[in-house]
């Protein structure tokens, strides 16, 4: 399965091997995995005048850090998304690869006024977040960030999308250790599943 795996959380905060991790198991169940890191390279994650400017035009993706990620999302079967979650969901660059990447002509199209899927051969969608709350208080703000990926997200992907959400919370250390063996066991299922 031709995976693209989304890597937003913050590479110099420590996250317990979970980008090798993740990336571990991707290979281990030989899907083809394209990896966009956010934290690599010169991607903005705000957009710029001109990228709004662009955004109903025929050429959205105009600014030379996203014009890449169009054709490589497009050409997905699978996308999991990686991320330290913050205090409204999503980190900056991952809301800002939301914004800027599933644009119309790639996320989806407008035709008569009616929103046309534009990812119809994603049929795997998987969030993997790390919460330094409880669960239930991160149920209380809503996880916007849960939300977002996997119910808005929902509209712009195949109709028999399987969407996963694998979540570590409470990341506190007198907590964090049984906590990460079964997040663990359960992200390896996951993956290993897609």
């Amino acid at each position: 399965m031709r995976v693209v795996l989304v890597l937003a959380d913050d590479p110099a905060v420590d996250d317990g091997g979970l980008r090798r991790s993740v990336e571990a198991a991707l290979a281990s169940a030989y899907h083809d995995v394209d990896v966009i890191d956010l934290h690599a390279g010169d991607f903005n994650p705000a957009m710029t005048a001109a990228g709004r400017r662009a955004y109903h035009s025929g050429e959205p993706l105009v600014e030379p850090d996203v014009a890449d990620f169009g054709p490589r999302v497009s050409a997905a079967e699978a996308l999991v998304f990686v991320y330290r979650a913050s205090w409204t969901g999503m980190p900056p660059r991952l809301k800002g690869f939301v914004d800027r990447t599933f644009v119309p002509g790639v996320g989806f199209h407008l035709t008569d006024g009616k929103l046309q899927r534009g990812l119809v051969g994603v049929r795997r969608l998987t969030a993997i977040a790390i919460h330094d709350r409880s669960r239930s208080e991160v149920l209380r703000s809503r996880d916007y960030g849960r939300r977002i990926l996997l119910r808005t997200m929902r509209l712009i992907v195949n109709r028999r999308c399987r969407r996963r959400y694998v979540a570590l919370y409470d990341t506190r250390p007198e907590r964090a250790a049984a906590a990460r063996r079964r997040f663990s066991a359960k992200l390896d299922r996951v993956l290993v599943g897609l």
